[in-house]
């Protein structure tokens, strides 16, 4: 009988909408990222994802596009607002070991607006007290790459696809400057994981 495995590259997919909630449910990249709501008529969860939502207005229905500030794609013009922050996030296969296991390459950016680099003199002093430092790209990426670090956060998407520890890529450059246009700033951050072929039940 012929073994029935899990598509890799679905799960490869499913990892960044994982992680997109993982980071949606960090308050302190939240606040980074999306230091106030597009739409206070919203929630934050929406705010965050972004898309098309429906509202009433007297009676009438009107539908409302949220930008969104996490996105499950690398960068791409137009996706974000004008003058906000976002984070892309993409998963790609780099290395294929043998027949049940796989190298997957992550790249996790975060891009700000040129007027929004800069913390104010509280959130300098809020994050400060956490031991991070620099501006908003800085901190943001700071703190992205310690939740991925950080065992409980991770445990359950590791232990959910069938994936090892998620460390920074061994190329030259896991951390890059990422600049879109002459209006933002951005940097991105390389990791790899293995993976290995789940059975089917």
């Amino acid at each position: 009988m012929t073994e029935k495995y899990y598509c890799p590259l679905s799960d490869m997919s499913r990892i960044k909408a994982s992680l997109m909630s993982l980071f949606f449910n960090n308050t302190d990249i939240t606040r980074l990222i999306m230091p106030t709501p597009d739409n206070e008529s919203f929630t934050l969860e929406q705010n965050w994802y972004g898309g098309k939502f429906e509202k009433n207005m007297s009676g009438e229905a009107e539908i409302i596009t949220l930008s969104g500030h996490c996105f499950d794609t690398p960068y791409i013009e137009g996706a974000m607002a004008a003058d906000s922050c976002a984070i892309f996030i993409e998963t790609y296969l780099t290395k294929m070991e043998n027949q049940h296991i796989k190298e997957v390459g992550l790249d996790i950016s975060v891009i700000c607006h040129k007027d929004l680099i800069r913390l104010s003199t509280d959130d300098s002093e809020y994050y400060h007290a956490k031991g991070i430092y620099g501006n908003r790209v800085d901190s943001s990426i700071q703190i992205i790459h310690s939740s991925l670090l950080d065992s409980p956060m991770t445990d359950d998407i590791r232990k959910k696809y069938s994936i090892g520890n998620i460390s920074l890529s061994l190329e030259k450059n896991p951390l890059k400057q990422y600049c879109q246009g002459k209006d933002f700033y951005g940097k991105c951050l390389s990791y790899t994981y293995q993976a290995f072929y789940r059975h089917k039940k």
